[in-house]
């Protein structure tokens, strides 16, 4: 509302706030105030985008949904320049996301090449190993005998290992060796042999055991308590699948099948032996895929040293 000096009184427009204007009685020219814009507000999307690159720094999905949210920042302040700001740390927020994400994904891929990831598992678990002893090791009341492949293999005295990537599938184990450098595991089961008619039938139970829930109860032995619930890996594909030549009248098969376990690849070597309708043995060798290659050559000597003692 303006007054001119003539009395009169008027309304203005809003579209010519800040311009001159005539006096609808006198005409003489008046200034009309300038509009009064509402003070700049800072974008809460980018002030969250920021604190949560921070608070969620080398956690990965923190920072990429930081990176998200300054996104979002930017495209709330384009569209409401007049009302909010807030660019700059919504720019800090992505930049900090991404740099925190890159250097989180590096660490956990480094982690193996620059030692870290062997020198920690040596340091928890070596108390766990003995590497002490003949490298044969007999286990006489479950009727077998395998042979460490080198004095650095040690066998697990707990049977299980807890490593995050393989532990769920090292239950009711009768024996686990473990070369810590290279993270390698060799391990045995006995089951027994109905309601198994053939090594094949076996076969497909025991791969089926990487692909679903499914528990085997037929598998175990009633009498073995088994409280780990069971944690199947993402995926398993098949890589192959031969009849081992009998031994000593021991008839065996062998397959192989590259299993994700924990958002990494690992190769397994399985082994199934029997003696006519007794007892049926599986010997598993496996590692990481990318180190398999280094140590498959022990891993297949201690699948070959494996021997089902006479009763």
């Amino acid at each position: 509302m303006l007054t001119c000096a003539c009395g009169a009184r008027f309304e203005v427009a809003d579209s010519l706030a800040g311009q001159e204007v005539l006096c609808p009685e006198c005409q003489q020219p008046l200034q009309a105030p300038a509009a009064v814009r509402p003070p700049l507000v800072t974008s809460g999307w980018a002030l969250a985008s920021v604190l949560l690159a921070l608070m969620g720094a080398f956690t990965v999905l923190g920072t990429l949904v930081a990176i998200v949210l300054g996104i979002i920042a930017l495209v709330s302040i384009a569209r409401h320049r007049d009302r909010v700001t807030g660019v700059g740390f919504a720019v800090f927020g992505i930049c900090l996301g991404v740099l925190f994400t890159v250097l989180t994904v590096v660490a956990l891929n480094a982690a193996d090449v620059f030692g870290l990831e062997s020198w920690m598992r040596q340091r928890t678990m070596t108390q766990e190993i003995d590497t002490t002893g003949p490298l044969e090791v007999v286990q006489g009341n479950k009727g077998f005998a395998i042979t460490r492949p080198t004095e650095k293999w040690g066998q697990m005295q707990s049977k299980a290992s807890d490593d995050p990537a393989v532990g769920a599938f090292q239950t009711n184990l009768d024996l686990l060796l473990m070369q810590i450098p290279r993270h390698a595991f060799v391990d045995v089961r006995v089951l027994p042999g109905p309601p198994f008619q053939s090594l094949d039938q076996c076969e497909t139970e025991v791969l089926a055991d990487f692909e679903g829930p499914r528990q085997l109860q037929q598998m175990r032995d009633p009498f073995e308590d088994d409280d780990e619930p069971f944690r199947p890996a993402v995926r398993m594909r098949r890589l192959g699948s031969r009849q081992l030549a009998a031994v000593d009248g021991m008839a065996g098969r062998q397959a192989e099948v590259e299993v994700r376990c924990a958002g990494k690849p690992w190769h397994f070597i399985i082994r199934l032996y029997r003696r006519g309708n007794g007892r049926i043995y599986v010997v598993r060798s496996y590692a990481p895929k990318r180190r398999f290659d280094e140590v498959r050559g022990e891993l297949e000597r201690a699948l070959d040293s494996f021997r089902i003692l006479r009763r």
